[in-house]
């Protein structure tokens, strides 16, 4: 998977660089990003709480244009690749960064889904952001411009917010329930975000042992309980549906 999106800001080139090469300042992006852990010069270690707990190797590039985040889990069951591409497009008067994501690894239609909700409210950070640049740069610049510092963390993190109104369990139906292995819960997963679009959908899966609830509605994962990575080999599947 491989999605492409562009920020316009109207701030100076190495004004929007320095920003995008604290990987600290992308952290509120997206809400399931729990903490980063320096490891040496470049290089994190990125602790994820998604439909999954993971601990991420992140290594940074640079070259003149282009900022890249490399994110990768190489041992274990679940393998990721992933990279965060930052291009920044100087113009007239305003800089354009183009944000390249790529992923590839389970869920992957979820993973898209949310980077396209993630991109909706990243625009607005984004914009914050560099507008408190600008304004801290303005405050600063009248008593002394040498006590100017170059990284900030202008805004905290935040959870993104969905509507939760989900009916009851009792309310709804089972539309099919089957045994499956622990590599396929990844295409149940991508039926159930599917077929969300038209109505709530409730997954639960259980290996006899542990339990976990996702619940879809529109399109999205608006909720879970549970870990998928506790799950073991053998899985029940039960799809629910208003």
């Amino acid at each position: 998977m491989e999605v492409t999106y562009d920020f316009d800001v109207m701030q100076e080139q190495e004004v929007v660089r320095e920003y995008l090469s604290n990987p600290r300042n992308l952290m509120k992006y997206v809400p399931a990003f729990d903490d980063l852990i320096d490891l040496g010069e470049n290089e994190w270690e990125l602790r994820v709480s998604w439909l999954i707990t993971l601990k991420l190797r992140v290594t940074k590039q640079v070259t003149k244009d282009e900022i890249t985040y490399l994110i990768k889990k190489v041992d274990g069951l679940i393998k990721i690749n992933s990279y965060l591409r930052f291009t920044i497009l100087p113009t007239m008067g305003r800089t354009v960064v183009r944000l390249t994501f790529f992923y590839k690894g389970p869920l992957e239609t979820v993973a898209k889904k949310q980077t396209q909700d993630f991109y909706k409210r990243g625009v607005e950070i984004f914009k914050r952001d560099m507008e408190g640049i600008e304004a801290k740069e303005s405050i600063e610049a009248k008593p002394n411009p040498a006590t100017r510092q170059p990284s900030l963390n202008v805004e905290s993190r935040s959870s993104a917010s969905y509507d939760d109104t989900f009916p009851s369990i009792l309310e709804m139906k089972t539309v099919s329930s089957k045994r499956v292995t622990l590599k396929d819960v990844d295409s149940v997963l991508e039926e159930a975000v599917v077929k969300s679009i038209n109505s709530p959908i409730l997954v639960l899966l259980s290996d006899g042992t542990n339990i976990v609830e996702l619940r879809f509605k529109g399109g999205d994962l608006v909720k879970i309980k549970g870990d998928l990575s506790s799950l073991k080999e053998s899985v029940d599947v039960i799809l629910k549906s208003k």
